[in-house]
């Protein structure tokens, strides 16, 4: 069989990859402090015998749009959102610490913050634990402060500070569960220059009709292999027929 229907068996399945990495961006088009994946792929020469005449498509590197996404005023007390680079700092089910964009916080039945999947937002000096008799307020800065919810309301109180990172982008790795990490597993420093916005969300940073004009681009591209495909068949056919002739 000739080495060029396997050219175009891996153009097709990086398409398909490709268009896997589009339809989840796709469907993530709403969700809070999403980030947009973006799927690399590079042509490379076939060494062997004979000379480099094919190439094979390959993955590369995945990269992540770290672009900012649209922010809306929400007023709920535990909804934050950064107004420029920077990162949250949560607890992954291993215990560990991650980073995300999505401040869409809430409260346990025992006022430990938390995100919306449950996982504790961090503070500075570990989770965050919020008196249920108390009113709260988030600064700018990230510090939580609470009133109490019968006067006098003179007693402030600061409960913490969330933890607010700001890593290179370059060194973070996307995880299945949508969390950021550094490559090294390690803890990042907090960071007093991160800022945020209470009362408010920021949006998925994905745009919706670019994703769809991808679709329609990898769904050619996809033919176009298939297609290849379909024609080097009907060759190898053809010659073997010819070869067949006595």
């Amino acid at each position: 069989m000739d080495r060029a229907l396997w050219v175009a068996m891996t153009g097709a399945r990086n398409v398909t990859l490709q268009e896997a990495a589009v339809a989840n961006n796709l469907a993530n088009a709403n969700t809070t402090g999403f980030r947009a994946a973006i799927s690399a792929f590079r042509a490379v020469p076939v060494q062997g015998d004979s000379l480099p005449t094919r190439v094979y498509g390959i993955d590369s590197t995945a990269a992540t749009d770290f672009r900012n996404g649209p922010v809306a005023t929400t007023g709920n007390t535990f909804d934050l959102a950064i107004t420029g680079p920077g990162m949250f700092a949560v607890q992954d089910a291993d215990g560990k610490e991650a980073y995300t964009r999505a401040g869409d916080f809430g409260l346990r039945p025992d006022g430990t913050l938390v995100d919306r999947q449950g996982r504790v937002v961090l503070g500075e000096a570990g989770p965050l634990v919020i008196p249920g008799d108390r009113s709260v307020s988030i600064g700018a800065d990230g510090t939580v402060a609470s009133l109490p919810v019968t006067p006098p309301y003179t007693e402030t109180v600061v409960l913490g500070r969330i933890k607010l990172v700001n890593p290179d982008p370059a060194t973070l790795e996307r995880g299945a569960d949508g969390l950021f990490r550094t490559a090294d597993r390690q803890p990042l420093q907090a960071d007093a220059a991160v800022q945020v916005r209470p009362g408010a969300l920021e949006g998925s940073n994905v745009n919706a009709v670019e994703g769809l004009i991808a679709t329609i681009r990898n769904a050619r591209s996809f033919e176009l292999q298939m297609q290849l495909v379909q024609r080097i068949s009907d060759d190898a056919q053809a010659a073997s027929r010819i070869l067949n002739i006595s």
